[in-house]
């Protein structure tokens, strides 16, 4: 008995120590924790506070003595991932999310072997999962979403038996996807969304039978989907989607009934959407977007019964929507662009009463609206531009009660336009139809509407009375109808921002009350019959930033009274009859970038005060009847480059003083004309010499100088101007020889224009062989000597030379066969020359030829048969040779080659003699006739639009340059400056050939990206020069090849150094192509998500250089370029960084270009998710300030090292907009800058100012937002660190 009783002291005894040590090992290690996160000790008070126990801390639960839970999700600690946790030996669940957690997860963790719960999501994390985390053999649900983790998943995982829930997305976890994840029985969430796994899915994941939700979106995952997903039954959400799946959609899809969710979009998909889809009774949100499928959509989906959102958008089906689709009665959201949809809309769709979305635009839709269309009363937004639509807007309309935005444009719709008295309606567009009528007088009965787009159609009448309603209008575009009447003073009363009346038949004067606006800031009422002259009320606009008056019929002086528009940046009043001087009020308009006053008649002298405008970018007063000497001061705006922050148009540093009446000679200070690019003074009587100083404006693409008095040497410079491409200085008295080494002080000429001067000499045979010429002019000279066709040392050469004329000269010798080298070439004038010999066979090798003069020479021999099938040659002259008349019957040839389609008899000196005589007085009558002729049409060809000169069909899959055809079919007097794509850099000339040589028939080796627009390719073209070539995808329809030339030449003229260029296109069948610079260091999204060096490369530095040039190339898209770009996909993704990691803002180009005002409504929604304002829900209409919104979450990317979206769980709504409101509204400002960026009272100061500017960007209301161009100034003062606060002003209420 003692004994027992000993034992059982002794027992009690030891126990004693062992509970208390037990006690004070979590206890001890809470304290470590603890002063481990002292960053939080404001929002962890209690954890500071003596008289709290340790086990009473927040976020603390014990058992006993034991910490089983450790909760401290949310709270910014901002600290390196404390080692101490794997201390907690009893621990069963922890959450560390959205702590702000920093470094490598430690090894220790695996010593926590009863945990069950782990969420480390949401932090600053790095590197691999350690090993140790496999050993947790009892853990449940293991989250580690949204940090920087890396390495690759370890087969390791399969220890995890228990696992119910894996979610890893938002990392840079890369490599295949181990088998071994196919053992986790237990598993129902599996979520891998956002890192860089590549391959196939395994075929074991059709083992995990528990399976619920599964999302493996945006990954690099490739092959087929994976043959088990049949054996999950169980899957209730299914995203695969923005990865690089083939082959078809299994038919076995229908067999998983309880799936809620599918979405497959954005892949490499191919073939039909199986009829098993149908089966899926469950199903209520079905994503096929953005992928290659074909056929018919199946009848089968009408058994999608639970079906609210499907989205079929950007495909290649062959096929109407089936009627099946009335059955779908829960459908709310029905999205169909771009599908290569065809036929009538089904009329069934009526029956789906749910509707809130129909979006089908870009298909070829036909007929009518239906009219069971009339009970979708719960329509929101109904969206069908681009299609082949007819019939008339139907007034029943009016029952769409709910409806916000209506799109119809570009279709066939006629007759009258129905009153809109629709209580919610902001947006309603019918631009570019057959609508006729009246605007009905109320049209806004509602006054809900915000905007007003019926540009391009047929509409008469007045508008005296139809927009007096419209309270609440801030845009209206009425460009291009028969609109008459004159412009009726009350629009001054509404909220109009912008007014486009462009292109009708107003008439009258400007109305005195539309001055007194308080929110106009874009007039344009260009193309009119306005007259009289410009009240002086003008000057009471004053936060006026564009006005247009071009090509009416305003006459009278220029008022004082517009120096008053202190605002004003482009100003515009070509073509008209004002009068009198340039009156120096307007030189108070500082903020001027573009003033044109061409076209005018005009008179004294350019006053010196044009030294005031130190902003302007391009001046144009050609065509007036200005006098005097162009003063010193012409060149103070263009001294340094061109202000981000300005305006200017696409052709900046333009200095256009043609046809005037300008004499003296070019003063040399000139030479400050730094930033000129064209500079264009022909037509003027300017004398003396060619000023050396030009040679010292390295900027300058253009110089014209033609039509003056100009003496001595046509190039007294002997530097290269590199960027020079046009040269004209024809019809003025230069003298002297053209410089043998002209090829190197001109080395990418590509038009040169020396005629009807007095220059002797020869050719020099190196300006032939030039690589960039394609224009040559040197008739009407004294130049002698052999033409050399053939190069120096006898190299092989294959000319660019389009146009070639040294008529009216001396040259003598034989044309040799070398000839043969200029297979371009379209123009061959050497008439009047003293050429001698037999014409060379080679002749006939000039396929390209159209035009070939060779006649007063003394050529003799027969005419080479080939001439004959040079199929266009339409004008061929021998006359006044040797040539034998006969000589072409044997060629048994007729067209071109028949007596009426040349002139090739041999004619002797008396007869040429009087054949010149008859000729020079029939010319005479001719040129008589012609300028009176040019004098009665003077003001109608101004008003008149620019011609295309080359139909598409003659592309035949080469890319052109922009300028060639423009050069050579335009002999007018208008100033190359404004129509023209002047002397831009010849785009590339590549075949279909050289690309699918370059880019080994679009082999996978060579893809850098790919997006919704088309695949990019990494290439090399024949010369060796490394480019990027965009394949546009199919599914894109494109009105027709005229279109696409003309807007890829639009867009081929966007030069700026934040920009990517457009370097060349290509056009092939149904094939485009697009040729860019190739950007050595990729997209900054690849530097921020997945580089491994991106935290040494890109620092704060780095970052605030990559932000504010982003923003400059973003600021020249809206503001700089006309008509204006909105880029509508703003996004870190396009933004790519040169070998200096500058950046250039790239697809812009495929944006839809607009006209005239920032806010006009796009042809199409782009944008990626995390980046889109949350207006476009509502309007779904793109504008330059949700561009501003989208550049706001890149800024506030730079800021914090976070991606916009995946943040489901996070405060502030799952985006990275909301989470940095919820972090400013509690005061956490500091903490949420990215922590991989080293601490520096400079740097933070700076953080903190682009923080200010991002928050501006991302404001909800879209007239909260500023412009680029102040992003772009309040960048700048950042850079510079300017004293003082940031203040990032909205310059208006809109």
């Amino acid at each position: 008995m003692v004994s027992n009783s000993f034992w059982l002291f002794i027992l009690l005894v030891s126990f004693i120590p062992i509970s208390a040590w037990a006690e004070s090992r979590d206890i001890s290690t809470l304290f470590t924790l603890r002063d481990s996160i002292t960053e939080g000790k404001g929002f962890l008070r209690n954890w500071f506070d003596s008289e709290t126990p340790p086990c009473s801390w927040s976020g603390i639960t014990c058992i006993g003595h034991n910490v089983v839970a450790i909760d401290l999700s949310s709270v910014p600690l901002y600290a390196p991932f404390p080692l101490c946790i794997g201390a907690f030996q009893s621990l069963v669940r922890l959450n560390f999310s959205g702590c702000g957690f920093s470094g490598e997860l430690p090894e220790a963790l695996g010593n926590l072997q009863n945990l069950q719960y782990l969420d480390l999501s949401n932090n600053e994390l790095t590197g691999p999962i350690p090993i140790s985390l496999y050993n947790l053999k009892m853990l449940k649900e293991m989250v580690l979403d949204y940090n920087s983790l890396s390495g690759q998943l370890s087969p390791a995982i399969a220890q995890l038996q228990h696992l119910t829930k894996l979610s890893i997305s938002m990392n840079s976890i890369s490599g295949s996807l181990p088998p071994d994840l196919g053992s986790l029985k237990n598993l129902e969430l599996l979520d891998i969304k956002m890192n860089t796994f590549n391959g196939s899915i395994p075929a074991t994941f059709g083992n995990l039978s528990c399976l619920l939700h599964f999302d493996a979106s945006q990954n690099n995952l490739t092959g087929s989907i994976f043959p088990g997903i049949t054996s999950l039954t169980n899957l209730l959400t299914l995203d695969l989607s923005s990865n690089s799946f083939e082959g078809t959609i299994p038919r076995e899809i229908g067999q998983l009934e309880n799936l809620e969710l599918l979405i497959l979009g954005k892949n490499d998909l191919t073939g039909r959407i199986p009829q098993e889809i149908g089966s899926l009774k469950q199903l209520k949100l079905l994503h096929l977007e953005e992928c290659q499928f074909t056929g018919k959509i199946p009848w089968s989906i009408s058994g999608l019964s639970s079906l609210t959102e499907l989205d079929i958008s950007d495909n290649n089906f062959d096929a109407e929507l089936p009627s099946s689709m009335g059955e779908l009665g829960n459908l709310t959201q029905l999205i169909a662009k771009n599908a290569g949809l065809s036929g009538n809309m089904p009329k069934e769709l009526g029956n789906c009463k749910k509707l809130t979305v129909i979006n089908l635009s870009f298909n070829a839709l036909i007929g009518p609206i239906p009219e069971e269309f009339a009970d979708l009363e719960a329509i929101v937004s109904f969206f069908v531009e681009g299609n082949k639509l007819s019939g008339r807007v139907p007034d029943w309309i009016q029952k769409w009660k709910n409806a916000r935005s209506i799109r119809l444009g570009q279709n066939k719709f006629s007759g009258p336009l129905p009153v809109l008295p629709l209580q919610h309606l902001l947006s309603f567009a019918a631009e570019s139809n057959l609508l006729s009528g009246s605007i009905p007088s109320h049209i806004c009965q509602a006054n809900s509407l915000h905007s007003l787009l019926l540009h391009h159609n047929n509409l008469t009448g007045t508008i005296d009375e139809a927009f007096k309603g419209c309270t609440n209008l801030t845009e209206l575009n009425l460009l291009d109808n028969h609109i008459h009447g004159e412009v009726p003073g009350y629009l001054a009363e509404l909220p109009l921002v912008t007014l486009e009346l462009s292109q009708n038949k107003f008439a009258g004067m400007l109305p005195a009350e539309l001055w007194e606006s308080k929110t106009l800031l874009e007039i344009s009422l260009s193309n009119n019959e306005i007259t009289g002259p410009i009240p002086e009320s003008i000057g009471k606009l004053s936060v006026l930033q564009r006005l247009h008056i071009d090509n009416n019929l305003l006459e009278g002086p220029i008022p004082q009274s517009v120096g008053d528009l202190r605002n004003l940046t482009n100003l515009s009043l070509r073509g008209n009859r004002l009068s009198g001087i340039i009156p120096l009020a307007l030189f108070n308009c500082r903020k001027l970038a573009t003033l044109d006053l061409s076209y005018n008649n005009l008179t004294g002298n350019i006053p010196s005060a044009i030294s005031h405008l130190t902003l302007l970018d391009s001046l144009i007063l050609s065509s007036n009847q200005l006098s005097g000497s162009i003063p010193a001061e012409i060149c103070v705006g263009f001294e340094n480059e061109a202000h981000p922050d300005s305006e200017f148009l696409q052709h900046h540093g333009l200095l256009d003083l043609s046809y005037n009446q300008l004499t003296g000679q070019i003063p040399t200070s000139i030479k400050n004309c730094a930033m000129v690019m064209v500079l264009n003074l022909q037509g003027n009587l300017l004398n003396g010499t060619i000023p050396v100083e030009l040679g010292e404006l390295t900027n300058l693409t253009s110089i014209n100088l033609s039509f003056n008095e100009f003496v001595g040497p046509m190039l007294p410079w002997s530097g290269p101007l590199v960027q020079l491409q046009g040269l004209i200085l024809s019809n003025n008295h230069l003298d002297g020889s053209i410089p043998a080494k002209i090829g190197q002080i001109l080395p990418k000429i590509a038009v040169l224009d020396l005629s009807s001067n007095a220059l002797t000499g020869t050719l020099p045979q190196s300006l032939l062989c030039n690589n960039y010429l394609n224009h040559l002019d040197v008739s009407n000279n004294h130049l002698s000597g052999h033409i050399q066709f053939s190069c120096p040392d006898g190299k092989e050469y294959s000319s660019t030379l389009l146009f070639f004329n040294s008529s009216s000269n001396h040259f003598s010798g034989s044309l040799d066969e070398s000839i043969s080298n200029f297979t371009q070439l379209s123009t061959l004038d050497i008439h009047n020359n003293s050429l001698t010999g037999r014409l060379p066979s080679a002749l006939s090798d000039l396929s390209s030829l159209n035009y070939l003069d060779l006649s007063s020479n003394n050529l003799y021999g027969a005419i080479p048969c080939g001439i004959c099938n040079i199929f266009g040659l339409s004008f061929a002259n021998f006359s006044g040779n040797y040539i034998d008349m006969y000589s072409l019957a044997d060629c048994a040839a007729g067209g071109i080659c028949s007596t009426n389609g040349t002139d090739h008899k041999a004619l002797h000196p008396y007869h040429r003699v009087r054949r010149a005589i008859t000729i020079c007085a029939f010319t005479f009558v001719i040129i008589i006739v012609l300028v009176l002729l040019a004098v009665y049409l003077r003001r109608k060809l101004v008003r008149s639009r620019p011609l295309a000169f080359e139909s598409a069909s003659k592309a035949k899959a080469t890319v052109e340059p922009t300028s060639t055809d423009e050069l050579l079919g335009k002999k007018s007097r208008e100033p190359l400056s404004i129509n023209l794509a002047t002397f831009e850099h010849a785009l590339l000339r590549v075949t279909a050939d050289d690309i699918l040589k370059a880019t080994e028939n679009f082999s996978k080796v060579h893809i850098i990206g790919d997006g919704g627009f088309g695949t990019v390719y990494k290439a090399a073209l024949p010369e060796g020069r490394r480019v990027a070539i965009k394949r546009l995808h199919g599914g894109h329809q494109f009105q027709g090849d005229r279109e696409f030339l003309a807007e890829m030449e639009t867009i081929g003229k966007v030069k700026h150094p934040n920009l990517v260029p457009l370097l060349g296109y290509c056009v092939c069948g149904d094939e485009r192509f697009l040729i860019y610079e190739y950007m050595e260091n990729g997209s900054l999204e690849m530097w921020l998500r997945n580089r491994a060096d991106a935290l040494e490369a890109l620092g704060w530095p780095d970052r605030l250089k990559i932000c504010l040039g982003s923003a400059r190339g973003l600021a020249f898209l809206h503001h700089g370029f006309v008509p204006h770009i909105i880029h509508r996909d703003m996004k870190s993704s396009n933004i790519l960084l040169d070998e200096n990691f500058e950046p250039r803002v790239s697809d812009f180009g495929l944006a839809r270009i607009i006209s005239a005002c920032e806010t006009h409504v796009s042809t199409d929604i782009a944008g990626t998710f995390g980046y889109i304002p949350p207006e476009y829900g509502l309007t779904m209409k793109s504008t330059t300030k949700g561009d501003v919104y989208s550049f706001g979450v890149v800024m506030l990317e730079l800021l914090t090292g976070r991606p916009p979206t995946g943040q489901e769980e996070v405060q502030g709504g799952g985006n990275l907009v909301g989470w940095v409101r919820w972090m400013i509204a509690r005061g956490k400002q500091n903490e949420l800058f990215d922590p991989c960026l080293p601490v520096s009272s400079v740097w933070r100061e700076q953080m903190a100012r682009v923080l200010a500017i991002a928050r501006d960007c991302t404001a909800d209301e879209p007239f909260k937002r500023p412009t680029m161009l102040e992003v772009v100034k309040g960048l700048k003062m950042t850079h510079g660190m300017e004293c003082g606060p940031l203040v990032v002003t909205v310059s208006r209420d809109m």
